[in-house]
């Protein structure tokens, strides 16, 4: 079962990249499920450093949801 999670989780990283390239919003939430998946496995395994970094990019993808979401402001 862990393998499997790891590797939907690598899916979605991937497909997240992919979104991103494509300039898609959705990059972000498809991130942060990824990251929780991972962060997840990370703390199953006691790798703290890695589950560390996967809450620094599951922050990030809120906060680039949060960027990409804002109305531009005229000049």
């Amino acid at each position: 079962m862990i393998d499997a999670i790891g590797w939907v989780a690598s899916v979605l990283a991937v497909a997240g990249v992919v979104l991103n390239n494509n300039r898609l919003r959705v990059c972000f939430l498809v991130w942060l499920v990824s990251n929780a998946m991972s962060a997840g496995l990370h703390v199953h395994a006691a790798m703290w450093p890695l589950a560390a970094r996967d809450l620094v990019f599951m922050v990030l993808a809120v906060h680039g949801w949060w960027c990409w979401g804002r109305k531009k402001e005229t000049t």
